[in-house]
């Protein structure tokens, strides 16, 4: 696949990292005003491919073949691969111990927890 480089004027997102994919929305189709678009016609976000690298405000991204570049004046985003990004924590069991030191009078507000089966 050839490799394409896309240079921005503003300061590249923070999140974006090598492996997301990038996506257009070309801005002349109906729908899209500014930096709005109708979320209803998904069928003109279009697939530009995997981020290889990320430079100061340029992407490079490997595009595949026969399918056109986006513009200029095209909307550009970034998805992440929701296998790789996941948070929480991993383990089979945990023990929590919760102390007062303190002499006053004080009121505990919540506790929480995430669970999951991993597998039967």
């Amino acid at each position: 696949m050839p490799l394409i480089t896309i240079g921005f004027s503003q300061d590249i997102n923070v999140s974006v990292q090598v492996g997301d994919l990038a996506w257009y929305v070309p801005t002349n189709v109906q729908g899209v005003q500014g930096n709005q678009y109708n979320t209803n016609d998904i069928d003109n976000i279009l697939l530009i491919g995997p981020i290889t690298s990320i430079t100061g405000n340029t992407l490079t991204i490997d595009q595949p073949v026969g399918q056109a570049p986006p513009a200029t004046t095209d909307f550009i985003m970034f998805s992440k691969d929701n296998r790789a990004n996941i948070s929480g924590v991993l383990g089979y069991y945990a023990r929590v111990k919760l102390v007062n030191d303190s002499k006053d009078k004080i009121e505990l507000f919540a506790v929480g927890s995430e669970v999951f089966e991993s597998s039967k």
